[in-house]
């Protein structure tokens, strides 16, 4: 058995490679399953830019587009952000110190339209492929798991076309129309391939009321000025 000059290990013919054993096994630390770091309006841009260049690669440079609701649309729309800086603006003139949303801890996104969307175009285990992306992003930033998470999707209704009997996902459909598109897209990354849509209105009150927590009560009162 000879010894491999200068590496000090035994070498046992052609083709036997030793790398395996020379590297130290790494595996990336656990993240936390829940995301405790506060998100203010400005990280959120911060988070999706750099979520959309890892898509960039993840995606093979294909655009894709999310249908968001909660918290994190409040702060990323541009007019919703005004108007809350503008009635924060007037409950301080009147000497009034009404709290409002500065943070969020996730992003929410309808994860089952968007795998349904991206097995239309054919783009294969899309959902899967976003995880790992959102995963990338939370390692990056040292955030939790559900930074960026569809946890409501289970308790997101879905309805049924009275003329063909197939069922389709109400609130996709909605957010998807041209109107909704135009007045509520609140972020488009600067590469062009991450957009993100909240839902319309009138579901964003509705989903709100259903679950009703502490900023709940001022996001709706925003939304029906």
């Amino acid at each position: 058995m000879s010894i491999v000059p200068g590496v000090g290990i035994p070498w046992l013919g052609p083709g036997v490679s030793h790398v395996p054993s020379l590297l130290h096994s790494y595996s990336e630390p656990t993240l936390a399953p829940r995301n405790n770091v506060e998100l203010s309006r400005e990280m959120l841009f911060t988070l999706l830019e750099h979520l959309s260049t890892v898509i960039a690669s993840e995606f093979a440079g294909a655009p894709i587009r999310l249908i968001a609701h909660g918290g994190a649309c409040m702060l990323l729309h541009p007019l919703l952000h005004e108007l809350a800086n503008r009635k924060e603006r007037y409950h301080i003139d009147r000497g009034e110190n009404v709290p409002r949303r500065t943070t969020t801890r996730d992003v929410d996104y309808i994860h089952r339209s968007f795998v349904a969307e991206c097995e239309s175009r054919g783009i294969i285990q899309a959902g899967e492929r976003l995880r790992k992306c959102i995963q990338v992003t939370a390692r990056q930033f040292h955030l939790g798991a559900d930074w960026m998470n569809s946890d409501a999707d289970v308790a997101l209704p879905m309805s049924t076309d009275p003329t063909t009997n197939v069922s389709f996902d109400p609130i996709y459909n909605a957010s998807t129309k041209e109107n909704n598109t135009r007045l509520y897209t609140v972020f488009v990354s600067s590469n062009k391939l991450l957009t993100i849509i909240s839902v319309t209105p009138f579901w964003a009150v509705a989903l709100k009321l259903v679950r009703y927590t502490k900023w709940d009560p001022g996001d709706i009162c925003l939304l029906l000025l």
